[in-house]
């Protein structure tokens, strides 16, 4: 065969493998349809404790993009477990949508990525790409039952601890519950103080800066679920504050409708950040 010959062959061939690519990625998409509607439903909803989930997907291709050259480098060789692995994913797929629960059906996404990438590039580069792979869990919502179930507790412990902060400091204030009368005024600590919206997504910002530094596996692991305390910590600092400006200007400065609340809450998650990177330097440089 001539090389002009076998030029059109593979021309041919690679067009071939892009129409099916594509009619793929359709075909995936209207299978998920009723799943990505879901996910963009819980992502913009004015409640939301996942707004962060369009950013996952991207931060995932990059963390992939990264490592280009070394999956260059590497030999393909296809795995018949992940195409067990789709056919498990689409099954799980269809009971989800058919019991309509979303969640199940959303982490089949990625377990469906996981079986094509073992399908078309074998074991060795999905093991390369494990973590941008893993890291797609992020982006699905646990079921508002589970969040509540976390959220519940955890605001009364903010609560309970903010209350007793500014006991300390000398403001009179009686807590039932949730509730926190002051003097002049009253508050309630409502689920957005419970820092179950910031612990999401610091634990996804804290997987990603572990996953990119140089420390050991436990250290690693260690600033990890170090987001679970500088969460609830700074939403302590947050109900703190809250409660010190509805004591000095009254309650309307603590309602959600008021500037001060939205601003306190972007406030606690810079400072959260702040102190995960702080603590990441603090692990890096212990010997």
């Amino acid at each position: 065969m001539s090389t002009t010959q076998t030029s059109e062959v593979l021309s041919k061939r690679s067009g071939f493998l892009v129409l099916f690519g594509v009619l793929s990625l359709v075909l995936f998409v209207y299978a998920y349809r009723d799943t990505f509607l879901w996910l963009y439903e819980r992502y913009t909803n004015p409640d939301s404790h996942y707004s962060h989930g369009f950013l996952i997907p991207f931060v995932s291709g990059w963390l992939i993009w990264r490592k280009r050259d070394e999956l260059r480098a590497m030999t393909l060789s296809g795995s018949g477990l992940g195409l067990a692995l789709m056919v498990l994913a689409l099954l799980l797929h269809v009971g989800s949508v058919w019991t309509h629960v979303f969640f199940t059906s959303g982490f089949s996404i990625m377990l469906f990525i996981i079986g094509a990438c073992l399908y078309l590039f074998g074991p060795g580069i999905t093991k390369k790409i494990a973590f941008p792979l893993g890291f797609l869990a992020f982006m699905f919502p646990l079921p508002l039952g589970v969040i509540a179930a976390f959220s519940f507790p955890l605001k009364l412990l903010v609560a309970d601890l903010g209350a007793l902060a500014m006991k300390a400091l000398g403001v009179s204030l009686y807590r039932e519950g949730a509730i926190i009368s002051l003097a002049n005024a009253s508050l309630s600590v409502g689920d957005p103080c419970s820092g179950i919206r910031s612990l999401i997504s610091l634990l996804a910002l804290g997987a990603l800066i572990a996953h990119m530094s140089s420390m050991s596996t436990p250290r690693k692991i260690a600033l990890f679920f170090m987001a679970i305390p500088i969460a609830i910590v700074t939403n302590i600092l947050r109900v703190c504050a809250l409660i010190l400006v509805a004591d000095r200007f009254g309650s309307m400065w603590a309602s959600p409708e008021h500037w001060f609340h939205t601003a306190s809450g972007m406030g606690v998650f810079v400072v959260s950040m702040a102190l995960l990177f702080l603590t990441m330097k603090l692990l890096e440089g212990r010997p």
